[in-house]
C-alpha cells in the first residue's frame, strides 16, 4: 500500500520554512515516531490513527505564530482554516485534471476508501502536494497578502469578502502552476506503476 506510507509525509516537516517555535522540536519528534509505527500499523484504523496523530503535531507547530486553534476542515471556523480549505480545493481541482488525463477511475483510492461520491483517489494523490499550499499560506500571511481582516462571520461562520477572492486564488496558482510539470511526471510515474504491477518501491514520492 505505497500511499499508507506516503500519506503523512508531508506532515512530517514542520516549519522548514519559517523560524523554529516552541511546538517545532517536539513536532518533529512526533512525525519521525509516526513514520516508524508505520512499519507496524496492524490494520486501516490504526494507520488512520497514526496518521491523524502525525497531523494534529504538524499543524499545530507550522501555524503556531498563527494562533492556530486545530484543524476543522470546512467548518469555516476561523480565517486559516478557511483560507486552507480554499487552497486545498485548488490542489484537488489541480490533481483531479491529470489523473483524468491518464484515465483514471478517481472515486476508486487506495488510502481513501470507497465512500458515497467522494473522489478518493484524488484525495490519496493531494497528500503529498499539501505541503504546498500550506507553505504558500504561510508566507502570504507573513507577508501581508492574507489577513483576517479579508472576512468577516456570519452565522458563526467565516466568509472571505469576495472583493479579496481572487488574490487568494492568485497565490495559490502561482504555487502549483510552475511546478506543473513535476506534478504531471508523479501522476505519470503514479499510473506506469500501477498499470505494471510494480512494487511499492516503483512509486513515486514527493520532496519538497
Amino acid at each position: 500500500m505505497p500511499f499508507a506510507e506516503q500519506a503523512p509525509e508531508p506532515k512530517g516537516r514542520a516549519r522548514q520554512d519559517a523560524e523554529e517555535g516552541p511546538l517545532t522540536g517536539a513536532a518533529t519528534s512526533q512525525c519521525e515516531a509516526a513514520l516508524a509505527e508505520l512499519e507496524t500499523a496492524a490494520d486501516y484504523q490504526q494507520l488512520m490513527g497514526i496518521e491523524g496523530r502525525a497531523a494534529k503535531a504538524y499543524f499545530a507547530a507550522y501555524f503556531q505564530d498563527l494562533g492556530f486553534r486545530g484543524r476543522h476542515p470546512r467548518m469555516r471556523c476561523d480565517a486559516l482554516n478557511l483560507t486552507l480549505d480554499l487552497g486545498y480545493t485548488v490542489l484537488f481541482n489541480f490533481i483531479e485534471c491529470f489523473l483524468r488525463l491518464f484515465g483514471f477511475d478517481v472515486y476508486v483510492g487506495v488510502y481513501h476508501r470507497l465512500w458515497f461520491k467522494r473522489k478518493s483517489l484524488v484525495c490519496d494523490l493531494v497528500e503529498p502536494f499539501r505541503c504546498l499550499i500550506d507553505h504558500a499560506t504561510l508566507l502570504a500571511f507573513h507577508r501581508g497578502q492574507f489577513s483576517a481582516r479579508d472576512f468577516s462571520v456570519r452565522k458563526l461562520e467565516y466568509q472571505l469578502n469576495p472583493k479579496r477572492a481572487q488574490a487568494y486564488y492568485k497565490v495559490f496558482f502561482e504555487c502549483l502552476v510552475p511546478r506543473r510539470k513535476e506534478i504531471f511526471t508523479y501522476v505519470q510515474a503514479y499510473y506506469r506503476a500501477f498499470m505494471g504491477g510494480k512494487p511499492e518501491s516503483a512509486y513515486p514520492t514527493f520532496r519538497f
